[in-house]
Formats: structure tokens, C-alpha cells, sequence
């Protein structure tokens, strides 16, 4: 039996539940269930005809889950918990180089790259438009926002967000639990867990 010939739970019904609900459908997934631990988004749709199961309801009926919540660290807690392997929805219009390795329970969106010798670990959001080049390395549970850049054999770390359109410079590190602000553009390495942003990028808080 093929992956998408099984059935996908999407653990999340806000707003990058329907980008991941999209994206797999795209992908040619045969049956999507949707849950979330908010009560008050079951019973409704996350998409026309995906409907928000009680939890329970929607593990038992699964196959594989990937899990559609923005923040890093809620993300890898779900992944962590919920008892299913973890599923990476990949859009057909998505560039990914197959000598890219992926890991579990990413999601690459429509018009990302991702291009030869980069590493993405689990649970990795690549946005769209965004640009992993060749040889970088992101860590688990980091989200690249759309149109971001990263430039040759850059190390990002885990639970790292790269703000829409920021710009990280070939060969840079940046290290764990660092949040870049839209439009920063990274020069040097990050070393200190905190908040940067501008042109340079610096801390700010």
C-alpha cells in the first residue's frame, strides 16, 4: 500500500491547517482527516468537505499525521505525543532536488526550493517562495516563512523562525531558538537565543 493511498490526519484547523490540507490534497493524498484540540473549531470545515473531527475520533481513523501549528514548540510536543508517524505533505509545485534529504513530518509549500545537499530535519516548515540552497542544514521544527532566502551550506538550528522574507547569507550559522524578523538579513553568525531583526541583523530583544 502506497503512503497516499492511506489516510492523513492534519492535527491543526487554523489557517496553516488549510495550507497543509491544500497542499496534500495537491499531493494526491486519497483520504485527509482534520482535528484539533480547540472544541470549538470541531464540527466545522477546515476546507469545503474536510471536516474538524473530535480527536479521538480522528487518531483511530489514521494512518500518519502531520502537524499543522505554527509555533515550533507546540509543533514538536504534538509530534512527540500523538502516536502516529509523522507524514511529510510535499505540494506538487514545490522544487525539491532529489538529492535533498527531508525528514519526517515536513511541509513544502508551492513554489519553495529546496536544492541539492540541503538537510531539513523534522517537522521543518519550508513556506512558499522560500529558498533553501545547496548544502544548507535547518533543524527540527524550524518554519522558513515565505520568501526567505538561504544561502550555500548556511546551519540553521531547531525551532528557529525565519520571518518572511529575511535573507541569511551563504555558509552563516544560526543557532537554536532564534527568532529572525521579517526582512532582517543575516551577516554573521547568531550565536544567542533571542529576537533580531534589520539590516543587518541584530538583537533586539
Amino acid at each position: 500500500m502506497s503512503a497516499l493511498s492511506r489516510t492523513l490526519l492534519i492535527l491543526g484547523a487554523g489557517g496553516h491547517g488549510r495550507v497543509v490540507a491544500d497542499a496534500a490534497i495537491a499531493q494526491g493524498w486519497k483520504r485527509i482527516v482534520v482535528s484539533d484540540r480547540d472544541p470549538a473549531r470541531v464540527g466545522q470545515q477546515l476546507l469545503a468537505g474536510v471536516a474538524v473531527l473530535p480527536l479521538d475520533e480522528a487518531v483511530a481513523q489514521s494512518d500518519a499525521v502531520h502537524v499543522a501549528i505554527g509555533s515550533a514548540a507546540a509543533r514538536e510536543r504534538e509530534a512527540k505525543a500523538i502516536g502516529l508517524p509523522l507524514a511529510t505533505v510535499t505540494h506538487p509545485r514545490a522544487s525539491v532536488s532529489t538529492h535533498a534529504e527531508v525528514g519526517a513530518g515536513c511541509l513544502l509549500t508551492a513554489q519553495c526550493v529546496v536544492a541539492p545537499g540541503a538537510r531539513l530535519g523534522t517537522g521543518v516548515i519550508v513556506n512558499h517562495g522560500a529558498v533553501v540552497d545547496h548544502d544548507v542544514q535547518v533543524g527540527d521544527f524550524t518554519h522558513v516563512a515565505p520568501l526567505v532566502a538561504l544561502g550555500g551550506a548556511a546551519r540553521i538550528g531547531s525551532r528557529v523562525l525565519l520571518g518572511s522574507g529575511s535573507k541569511v547569507l551563504p555558509g552563516v550559522r544560526i543557532a537554536d531558538d532564534i527568532v529572525v524578523g521579517a526582512g532582517a538579513v543575516v551577516r554573521g553568525n547568531l550565536e544567542v537565543p533571542g529576537v533580531y531583526a534589520g539590516v543587518p541583523a541584530r538583537r533586539v530583544r
